[in-house]
């Protein structure tokens, strides 16, 4: 009672923070869980949570629940994973979008984990505070900031900032467009010497082949691929596909394609202004993105039948990847022009089942294949004992639609329970405060 009674007072007073409304466990009860790994679902289960860790899955006969635990009842509904952007953005100290609020946009679609690619200032302090619980925020795996030819001068200089982005702490490494051949070589050597992943986009002068003989650990955009098989200008062959696959399973890469994202240079500027979810983004940033789309489209209006023809063969690369068995990760680049944190995940999902892939495989992507990436860091991206508690509740099997997505009921970040009624509050909170 006297907790009870401290949260009240702290809330009245303006005091309440995430860590103090956390509990110490949870119980979802009677509720179909998900079970990513094989497609299977299982109805009428428990899933006991302890801190920030799943303690026990099973039936209500077979799982006790402590005094303390607060039920979340599942009936009806559906228990998954949470999600993973795996190419996601962080604003830094001196962006215009508040971090706080683009990090929970993440987690009010079902995003508990988000791998960032663009290291910049304060961001490593961010990632600390979403870990302690102090803010509402998916676990952050950040990238250093972006090596490439705008900041790398020469193979020596490219060394240096390697070994000086490990010492800072950072989790991976972010390779971009302008190196040269030995920078590039530079970085890859260092990084895989003392075991820091690297991946991103492919230079020019370095060539996919190149890269992913070095070891890069993800291409991001599916970069260069159309290139290496011979298919910027024409429809792509059954036989150029399987050349893309064959060398992308022997290096062990894996590919984020952000189909969705791509998408929008094919799409009317009206289309895309008309996205619900521009109202939780600042009013300059949402009148900046409408103003770069609409030069684009009418410079490029000459150009549709090109664009509409990379978009296909990159639905098709992506196809041919996924059953192939390459290694494909869930992301969408936001922030970036309509690509609204969280949400975006939920339209780059979509475009992924338009290109041709399954749901389930779709749904694994964003999950255990995000786990697996991040097997060193800590288990997540399923739901077993002993993995982090970062869980969606659905009102509807995504398996049956893509779009079910959407029906959140409430998430699990690190075992804090964010419902619904609190969603939707907070993102009444944004929208009012970016009214134009």
């Amino acid at each position: 009672m006297k907790n009870i009674i401290l949260v009240f007072l702290m809330t009245i007073s303006g005091l309440v923070t995430p860590a103090a409304l956390a509990q110490d466990s949870y119980a979802f009860t009677d509720v179909t869980v998900i079970m990513m790994e094989s497609g299977e679902t299982r109805p009428h289960q428990t899933v006991l949570i302890s801190n920030d860790r799943i303690e026990a899955v099973g039936p209500a006969s077979d799982v006790t629940l402590p005094a303390s635990a607060t039920v979340i009842d599942g009936a009806g509904r559906y228990l998954m994973p949470g999600l993973t952007e795996m190419h996601g953005h962080i604003p830094g100290t001196s962006s215009s979008w508040p971090a706080e609020d683009v990090l929970f946009l993440y987690v009010s679609q079902g995003v508990t984990t988000v791998r960032g690619m663009l290291g910049s200032e304060g961001q490593l302090e961010l990632r600390d505070k979403a870990a302690r619980g102090e803010i509402i925020a998916p676990t952050l795996y950040l990238a250093a900031p972006a090596l490439g030819g705008m900041n790398v001068d020469g193979p020596d200089d490219a060394r240096a900032k390697v070994t000086q982005y490990a010492r800072e702490g950072w989790d991976l490494l972010k390779v971009h467009e302008g190196l040269s051949l030995e920078e590039y070589d530079a970085i890859a050597d260092v990084a895989n010497e003392i075991g820091l992943p690297f991946g991103g986009h492919i230079a020019e002068d370095v060539g996919l082949l190149h890269a992913l003989e070095k070891g890069q650990r993800t291409v991001e955009h599916m970069d260069n691929y159309l290139t290496y098989i011979g298919a910027d200008e024409t429809p792509v062959t059954e036989q150029q596909l399987q050349k893309a696959v064959e060398v992308t399973l022997a290096a062990g890469t894996g590919i984020v394609p952000t189909l969705a994202l791509f998408e929008q240079y094919g799409t009317e500027p009206d289309v895309l202004a008309a996205y619900a979810e521009l109202r939780y983004t600042p009013h300059g940033i949402t009148e900046n993105w409408a103003e770069n789309r609409v030069n684009q489209y009418e410079q490029n209006s000459d150009e549709l039948p090109e664009i509409a023809l990379f978009l296909e063969n990159q639905r098709k690369l992506l196809k041919a990847f996924s059953e192939g068995g390459v290694e494909v990760l869930l992301g969408s680049d936001a922030p970036q022009v309509y690509s609204v944190p969280g949400f975006s995940l939920h339209r780059e999902m979509t475009s992924m089942e338009n290109a041709g892939m399954e749901r389930s495989a779709i749904l694994y992507s964003g999950t255990v294949s995000a786990g697996a990436y991040f097997a060193d860091k800590d288990s997540f991206g399923v739901i077993k004992p002993g993995a982090r508690a970062d869980l969606v509740l659905l009102d509807a099997n995504p398996f049956e639609a893509i779009g079910n997505m959407r029906e959140i009921k409430g998430v699990m970040v690190r075992g804090q329970w964010v419902s619904k009624d609190f969603i939707d509050q907070k993102l009444g909170e944004i929208e009012k405060a970016y009214k134009n």
